[in-house]
């Protein structure tokens, strides 16, 4: 009798251990009213950004729960355009509305809800006022020189349609986000951080109830090619995939480098056109061509104190306006970006 009772028992506490070690365990949990301080990689404006529209930041301060370091400074953030108001002639200036989608650090990542941070232009009806007023002001002395009372009030029209004319001509007054503009976003709901394998990428929402669901005849459906630069690597090569160029990498090395271009041989910076062969090789998992591999500059020592060490294998240097990340042991092209595109 004893044997029978304990056995529940212990399958109890063999599910409970599986479930332990799940390799994406709920760590942590960001609670709402938790002040998010994101710094701009792109630029938005309101005449030009579309709702849905996704833009991309790093965190300016790290997130801090109950005395612990949930993310740190410089960890990726994500984030939407929710609504965009274009601006309006001589009186409504535009408006955008931005909230945080998800954060990720190393193998950490949560999806985020916070609430709408509505940016908005500045308001020109102060500005067109005393347009359109002196512009009648000035008409009104012209008419008065030219004819007295009746010609002041007729001067006073003429150029109070002038006023309001150089008040239109002025343009619109967009709500602009700038790079590196250091945003403050508040989560509205207690947001779940998720830890091990594929946490970079938070899981999409699931499909409605009956749409797109599997058959139980369908064919199971293939593996997901993953990303190129993680592909075919070699073996015995560093494990490259969380290596990989940040968008706070990119941020960091874009403006380290133009601030160190003096100290860089000349034209290094500068993206010029490859013959067709090498620019077939020069790419993500490709390989550097022998007679590219003495031209390559190594990543000044300052911008390097700036960014996460790498293993000993790779190694981040600039060649014709790009930025590679190469393994020095196969001159494999594990990742690349451009220092004159924009995120």
């Amino acid at each position: 009798m004893l044997r029978r009772n304990c056995f529940p028992a212990l399958l109890l506490l063999i599910v409970s251990s599986v479930c332990v070690s799940s390799p994406a365990q709920k760590t942590a949990e960001i609670p709402p009213g938790t002040s998010i301080k994101v710094r701009m990689i792109d630029r938005l404006d309101s005449g030009k950004s579309q709702s849905g529209d996704t833009f991309h930041g790093t965190l300016e301060q790290p997130i801090v729960v109950d005395g612990k370091d949930i993310y740190p400074k410089g960890a990726d953030v994500t984030g939407r355009v929710e609504e965009v108001k274009p601006s309006g002639r001589l009186s409504e200036p535009g408006e955008l509305g931005l909230v945080v989608a998800t954060i990720a650090s190393g193998n950490r990542a949560s999806s985020v809800e916070s609430e709408r941070l509505a940016i908005k232009g500045q308001s020109h009806a102060k500005s067109n006022a005393g347009k359109i007023g002196g512009g009648a002001a000035l008409g009104a002395l012209i008419g008065a020189v030219a004819g007295g009372g009746k010609g002041a009030a007729i001067g006073a029209g003429v150029g109070g349609a002038a006023g309001t004319g150089a008040a239109a001509a002025t343009g619109k007054r967009e709500a602009v986000v700038e790079s590196e503009a250091v945003l403050t976003f508040v989560t509205a709901q207690a947001s779940t951080v998720s830890s091990g394998a594929g946490a970079n990428s938070p899981p999409p929402p699931p499909p409605p109830a009956g749409e797109n669901q599997p058959r139980a005849d369908d064919p199971a459906p293939a593996a997901p090619r993953q990303k190129e630069a993680a592909n075919d690597q070699p073996e015995g090569e560093s494990n490259n995939a969380s290596n990989l160029f940040t968008a706070r990498d990119r941020r960091v090395i874009r403006n380290c480098v133009a601030e160190h271009t003096s100290d860089l041989p000349p034209g290094i910076t500068e993206r010029e056109e490859l013959p067709p062969g090498n620019e077939r090789q020069i790419r993500a998992g490709g390989t550097l061509p022998p007679e590219l591999q003495k031209r390559v500059q190594a990543l000044p020592l300052a911008c390097e104190k700036e960014l996460p060490e790498l293993p000993g294998d790779l190694e981040r240097v600039l060649y014709s306006g790009r930025v590679l990340l190469i393994n020095d042991q196969s001159n494999r092209i594990v990742d690349l970006f451009y220092l004159d595109e924009t995120r």
